[in-house]
């Protein structure tokens, strides 16, 4: 066995420790040096070592990554004439209004160096009354959107191809030249429902340079039940228009006031602001649904009931509140304790509610509804009435199978 003095110098000791597959404590608190590689990955002298290696390579994936993640290039120029009491980087606020289901909902939009970036409601306007649903505030959006169309596009064979606003027009003006001539006649206008005057305003002229021209509106969920039920109880269309700051008692069958309506954030408002014990009073809700609805989460008295059923239960109602007997209403016993609740309440506020039925119930159901509101005395109360701008339109059911 070979001893310490058996070496004649440090680097002998050291060759003997690694032939033996230890340091031999000879490179205590010395650095390991790295085993240079060559370029077939064999050690040797003057290659590239593993640290250096690991080094280059993740330097290149960085790069790569960096190029893969530039910005977009846009150019930034500054405004020839700034608009007056603008300030580069001041916010301002626009108010604007945004189409429902053909109603309007005022809205405040926040801007910043003409960029809109915040959609608020507008707290002047009765529609909104300073609140905005989700669906609103995520409208903003749409203008971010990288998938939204920038061209006008051209129907093909091929699928379709972008044009220009130009050629658009070219096209539109060579069909639109014999259509003039014939008074319009073979022209027919599919759009959505909107409550805009100045969209309303242009289809009149455009009818009255093509008197011989259709114009049809259709939305996938339409109003149609609520306007043949005001046709079939005042003989002409009507809009029902709710102030449940007014009403004690709330009924709703089927009708998700405080969510799926147009005017769900004015209704939602007033239908809180009367659910406060320290005025001394609270509005009750009652409603009768086949679904989850949040309507149905804020009630009072909530009664789970087979949409073809609520038919029967506004009959009943009805029958109770003239104290004529409930039309053949078999419901179960909590149909029955939760119909003579609602008409004992009904009774006892006469012209302090209002009853509600919702837009997937036949016309027959809502011209019961506006039946039991005229004999509580709600109307003009409680409920309101105002005609409809567009007595004469064709339902939308009617208007899509007549264009198909």
């Amino acid at each position: 066995m070979s001893s310490i003095s058996d070496f004649s110098s440090i680097d002998g000791a050291r060759g003997e420790a690694e032939r033996r597959g230890g340091s031999g404590g000879f490179a205590r608190g010395e650095p390991t040096r790295p085993e240079p590689v060559t370029g077939d990955g064999t050690p040797g002298v003057g290659g590239i070592s593993r640290r250096r290696w690991l080094e280059l390579m993740g330097a290149s994936l960085a790069l790569a990554g960096v190029g893969g993640c530039r910005w977009q290039r846009e150019e930034i120029v500054p405004l020839a004439e700034r608009p007056v009491e603008s300030v580069p980087g001041q916010p301002q606020w626009y108010s604007t209004v945004a189409d429902v289901a053909g109603a309007a909902v005022g809205l405040v939009v926040k801007t910043v160096d003409g960029r809109p970036i915040k959609v608020d409601g507008n707290a002047r306007h009765p529609q909104s009354l300073g609140g905005s649903t989700p669906h609103l505030q995520a409208s903003i959006l749409q203008l971010y959107d990288p998938d939204r169309s920038r061209h006008v596009r051209q129907r093909t064979p091929g699928g379709g191809q972008a044009r220009d606003w130009e050629r658009f027009v070219g096209w539109l003006e060579d069909r639109l030249r014999p259509l003039k001539e014939r008074r319009g006649a073979g022209l027919a206008v599919l759009a959505e429902a909107c409550s805009s005057p100045t969209l309303m305003g242009l289809r009149q002229r455009l009818l009255d340079a093509m008197p011989e021209a259709e114009w049809y509106e259709y939305e996938p969920l339409a109003d149609d039940n609520l306007r043949e039920g005001a046709r079939l109880a005042f003989g002409k269309p009507y809009r029902m228009h709710l102030a449940l700051d007014r009403a004690d008692v709330i009924v709703s069958l089927e009708a998700d006031l405080l969510h799926f309506h147009p005017a769900s954030l004015q209704y939602a408002r007033q239908c809180a602001a009367g659910r406060r014990p320290e005025s001394g009073s609270m509005n009750r809700l009652y409603v009768a649904e086949s679904g989850l609805s949040v309507t149905g989460a804020a009630a009072d008295h909530r009664l789970a009931l087979p949409s073809g059923a609520v038919a029967d239960m506004a009959v009943a109602l009805e029958g109770a509140l003239r104290d004529t007997p409930p039309g053949g209403f078999e419901g179960t016993e909590p149909a029955a304790r939760f119909l003579q609740a609602t008409a004992a309440d009904l009774a006892a506020h006469r012209g302090r509610s209002a009853v509600v039925a919702g837009p997937g119930q036949p016309p027959e159901v809502h011209w019961c509804v506006h039946r039991i509101n005229r004999l509580l005395d709600n109307v003009g109360n409680a409920v309101l009435y105002f005609p409809d701008p567009q007595p004469e339109r064709l339902s939308h059911g009617e208007a899509i199978r007549t264009l198909v």
